[in-house]
């Protein structure tokens, strides 16, 4: 008779179980189970659990916990509901998704999807035992009367702990049905602290219901025999067979009458031709390479998909919405140009279909969109609505009990004191995992035992580590799906009131559903908003994809290094290659993308030294020379191993592309079988033995640092982009970018000092001109309202109305028309911030008689504004004033500490930190600055030293003290304070750094 733990709750239930699904499948094995069942709350992990089960020749038996109404009004009603058949399968995928929606599922509901499903009512240890010795037994009855009428087979869950026998009539419907919760006995307490963690009831917590742990099978501890029968039964009546060979891709819907085939062939014709208008280039070759592509997309029957990413981005640029030029192996695809799904000529760049879409290895053609981040809802959005909100849906994703949050929830749980948890967590954060630590950690070990807390907090907190905690949406995917949603997967409610799936991507793929990813980028919604407000101010028709890609503005912008806010060439280290490279064309751009990665760094050395001729480039075949002359002998692209298969062994594309996937996994049975296969193709093309060879070695060698040039030169464009509006059009540039960070003091200083640097002056904040951004005005900037602290969205939407009206001429006419609309604080942060130096008066003036002000205003029209009036007060200090800009606006913007020492400056000849440039490097020089940051340390000679920051008004630059100076400094240093410094420049990361060497405090 075989058996199986029927209730069985894994880490996807999220509510305290600890069992993942692998470790369930070797516990099973260890007792000898051919089948497992599991019946977590939702179906996250069903398909794993099949796939799993299946692998170790086990039977899966696939069911669900759900509430069901209207058996007893009081009770839960709690019921467990199995797949007996394919059709008793989709079914559960309903009853899951009507039950993430609605919590409970109706009787009507039950009985329109009860077909292929058994129920298991369950009952708690006493609640059978209470109906029959008690009045209760009719009510029992109709309880079984009641799934009778819902259910074509069902049970009734039972322990062993009470004797039934007398009761006939039940006996034939009794199940085990026992909740296993944990894995281990020992795993009780790791259990425990899961259920506080998900803010669980813990009473009574390992009761029958509340679950107990995976034991073996021992016949004669079961007290029914028809409850052993039944879970047989069960077991061969279960029968779910789940194919993962199929794809699901919907059909595009249009109203032509026409194939999708003769649709699409329209579209890219039509498309190919618009592309090449003007372009001196041999059509032919574009024609067969279009004839090519569209005959590969309708054998692996793809016309439709095309079709649906072509609309939904034929909507996005219907909206004047810019969509990226490409992501990905996407860019590859000239059919995809010729749609306007991408802005890359495949052809011009030299880049491989097959590297997308290979006829030799079918597979799901993957285009995945960058969009602007503030658009891509509404693209979601039209998707919905022209499907079907069936139809379409977001996917989950899990987050796991990281290192630090399964130490941090495990304390909260175990009142652990705050300072221990911080030293776990220091003397675990150099490692991966808790457990890593535990092995290799000498003050772990120590830690746990010397301190009882610390040993019960560290074993848990490990047995925690990387089991779920919670459920989230994935970033960017959305499924597009032929039938209803239902059919393939459970579904929950998500966001922009779309459903979600219960199965995460890696599922969703495996099982067939068509997956798209909707990627917002936030670069692409800067340019956006650039070239919107460069055409409205400049009364200009810019258009960002026909810029052209040799402008020396933009090279000469990349060549200093200028890169601060460019997507992607941002970095200290991409700032290093840059530099090295000194780049002069669109194509180093691709290169220093390709590059700059794990890995392909390895060959940055050896290919800047190539560049420029300090290293002798070599071929180790002249046939590669075709392929490897544009990157100096170094393969750096994945598509250039398709192109030296292809050229030296005569494979095929799609044959050289699958022998790249083969060798960069570097499993020697493969590499060897592969070698094999390239020699003997060689020879068939009369290429030498050893020669063969070398170049099959040379293509091991690099398929790990091959990039996909497709992305790279998709990429290199909205690079090139951003430099390119940065180097033509700087204040629009400043301007979006800037306001785009408001709310960071951080990066909105370093964004003023980069328009400092530029040329472009921020203007002061103003009332009666400042807006909700850095508004362009003249050549400069005019800083914003929303760049004030206590002036938050609202009250800046109150003031831009009120002086929509007419603008305003005076403080008393400033504070009498807005103090009911903003309140007292937040005038006074505008007058802090210089927004109302315009009316003439000053800030102490201002901050002092605003109460007087305001309580003028109050008599109305009593009183005539020219018969109140305000004298003058002596104003601030200039320390005061200071304090009272940087209080609003985070840093000085108009009161400057360095201004008080211009005639010092000019008298001395000495240089500001945003004088200093790279051709001083190893140069002692004198710099006067405000020391804005410093971070004391003290190093392994117990001797302290400082890390500091010195600013003027245009720059900031990080600079070392080390112990000598700072012993003798340290007691005049203090933040925001003046100082002449004796320097040295040197360069660290590609950015100036200045040793200190002297230190000396000026002062008014």
């Amino acid at each position: 008779m075989d058996f199986t733990y029927l209730n069985v709750e894994t880490h996807y239930a999220m509510n305290g179980s600890n069992i993942r699904i692998q470790d369930l499948i070797e516990k099973a094995k260890t007792f000898g189970f051919s089948s497992l069942a599991i019946a977590d709350p939702k179906m996250y992990g069903v398909l794993k659990f099949y796939e799993a089960c299946i692998k170790n020749n086990i039977k899966p038996l696939i069911g669900q916990e759900i509430l069901l109404e209207g058996i007893q009004q009081e009770k839960r009603n709690k019921v467990l509901v199995y797949a007996l058949n394919n059709e008793g399968y989709q079914n559960l995928l309903t009853l899951s998704s009507i039950m993430a929606s609605d919590s409970v599922v109706s009787l009507s509901q039950l009985k329109h999807l009860n077909s292929g499903i058994l129920g298991i009512y369950i009952t708690n240890n006493s609640e059978l035992f209470s109906y029959f010795s008690s009045n209760q037994k009719n009510a029992f009855l109709e309880v079984i009367d009641s799934l009778n009428n819902h259910f074509k087979d069902y049970f009734i869950s039972v322990s062993q702990s009470h004797d039934l026998n007398h009761f006939f009539e039940t006996r034939q419907k009794l199940i085990y049905a026992d909740k296993i919760s944990y894995l281990n006995e020992q795993d009780q307490e790791v259990t425990n602290v899961l259920k506080q963690i998900f803010n669980k009831n813990i009473d009574d917590l390992f009761d029958q219901e509340n679950g107990t742990y995976y034991k073996p099978y021992i016949p004669e501890n079961h007290v029914y025999k028809n409850a052993l029968e039944n879970i047989d039964w069960l077991i061969h009546q279960a029968n779910v067979s789940i194919d993962f060979s199929k794809t699901y891709l919907p059909s595009y819907k249009h109203n032509k009458k026409v194939s999708s085939k003769e649709y699409l062939d329209a579209l890219v014709y039509k498309g190919l031709e618009k592309r090449l208008q003007g372009k001196k280039v041999n059509k032919k070759i574009y024609l067969e390479r279009v004839q090519y592509e569209l005959s590969v997309i309708d054998t692996m029957g793809y016309n439709d998909y095309f079709l649906i990413v072509w609309d939904f981005v034929k909507y996005a640029r219907s909206k004047e919405y810019l969509v990226g030029p490409g992501r990905g192996s996407a860019a590859a695809s000239l059919v995809s140009y010729c749609l306007g799904i991408t802005s890359v000529d495949s052809i011009e760049y030299d880049l491989v279909f097959e590297r997308f879409l290979n006829p030799e290895r079918i597979t799901l053609p993957d285009i995945d969109m960058d969009l602007p981040d503030d658009k891509r809802d509404d693209i979601i959005l039209y998707v919905k609505e022209f499907y079907g909100k069936d139809h379409v849906a977001s996917i989950c994703t899990f987050g796991t009990f990281l290192m630090k949050s399964a130490i941090r929830d495990t304390a909260r749980v175990l009142q652990i004191d705050g300072i221990l948890i911080e030293e776990v967590i220091q003397y675990l954060t150099p490692y991966n995992s808790i457990k890593t630590a535990l092995i290799e950690s000498s003050e772990i070990k120590n830690m746990m035992q010397q301190s009882e807390p610390a040993n019960q907090l560290i074993l848990i907190a490990s047995q925690i580590e990387g089991l779920n905690k919670h459920v989230s949406t994935h970033a960017a995917g959305i499924i597009v799906s032929a039938e209803e949603l239902t059919k393939h997967t459970a579904v929950q409610p998500g966001l922009l009131q779309m459903h979600q799936t219960q199965f995460e991507a890696s599922d969703l793929e495996h099982i067939g559903m068509l997956k798209i990813d909707f990627l917002g980028l936030r670069n692409l919604s800067s340019i956006d908003n650039i070239v919107r407000m460069i055409n409205q101010n400049e009364k200009t028709h810019l258009d960002i994809y026909k810029v052209p890609l040799d402008d020396q503005l933009t090279y000469q912008l990349l060549q200093r290094v200028d890169t601060t806010g460019v997507f992607q060439l941002e970095s200290p280290g991409m700032r290093s290659l840059i530099r090295q490279m000194q780049m002069k064309d669109f194509e180093d751009i691709v290169t220093v993308l390709a590059l700059f990665r794990p890995g392909p760094m390895e060959n940055i050395p050896g290919y800047i030294k190539r560049r420029f001729g300090e290293e002798t480039v070599s071929y180790p075949h002249p046939l590669l020379e075709e392929v490897l002359k544009s990157t100096h002998g170094i393969i750096i692209f994945q598509e250039q191993i398709v192109k030296i298969a292809s050229l030296f062994a005569g494979y095929s594309l799609g044959e050289a592309d699958l022998l790249r996937r083969a060798v960069s996994k570097k499993q020697q049975e493969v590499l060897n079988k592969e070698r094999e296969n390239f020699v003997n193709k060689a020879t068939k093309m009369g290429r030498e033995l050893k020669v063969s060879n070398e170049i099959y070695d040379y293509i091991v060698k690099f398929a790990n640092y091959g990039f996909n040039r497709a992305h790279s030169v998709a990429y290199a464009m909205v690079s090139y982009w951003m430099a390119y509006l940065k180097a033509n059009y700087p204040k629009y540039f400043i301007s979006v970018l800037t306001s785009s960070v408001i709310g960071s003091e951080t990066q909105m200083r370093n964004y003023i000092f980069e328009a400092n640097k530029l040329g472009v002056k921020i203007l002061p904040p103003s009332v009666n001109l400042s807006t909700m951004i850095f508004e362009p005005e003249d050549q400069n900037l005019r800083y914003p309202l929303l760049g004030i602290k206590n002036v938050g969205v609202n009250n800046a939407n109150s003031l831009l109305e009120i002086r929509n009206n007419k603008p305003f001429t005076s403080f008393i006419d400033f504070v009498s028309r807005t103090h009911t609309d903003l309140n007292k604080r937040v005038i006074e942060s505008l007058i802090k911030a210089g927004a109302l130096d315009e009316f003439g008066l000053n800030k102490k003036t201002m901050l002092l008689k605003l109460e007087e002000v305001i309580n003028y205003t109050m008599l109305g029209s009593f009183i005539q504004e020219k018969q109140f009036t305000l004298n003058q007060l002596e104003e601030y200090g200039f320390e005061e004033l200071k304090e009272l800009e940087k209080s609003v606006l985070g840093y000085n913007l108009t009161v400057n500490p360095l201004s008080e020492f211009t005639e010092y400056i000019a008298q001395h000849k000495l240089q500001k930190p945003s004088d200093l440039s790279i051709d001083q490097l190893g140069k002692q020089v004198r710099i006067i600055g405000t020391l804005s940051s410093m971070r004391k340390i003290k190093t392994k000679n117990d001797k302290y030293m400082a890390f500091v920051t010195i600013q003027d008004e245009f720059s900031q630059l990080d600079g070392v003290v080390f112990p000598n100076v700072f012993l003798e400094h340290e007691v005049i240093l203090q933040k925001n304070k003046v100082y002449l410094f004796m320097v040295k420049i040197e360069e660290r990361n590609t950015n100036l750094q200045l040793v200190v060497e002297k230190i000396h405090l000026l002062s008014k």
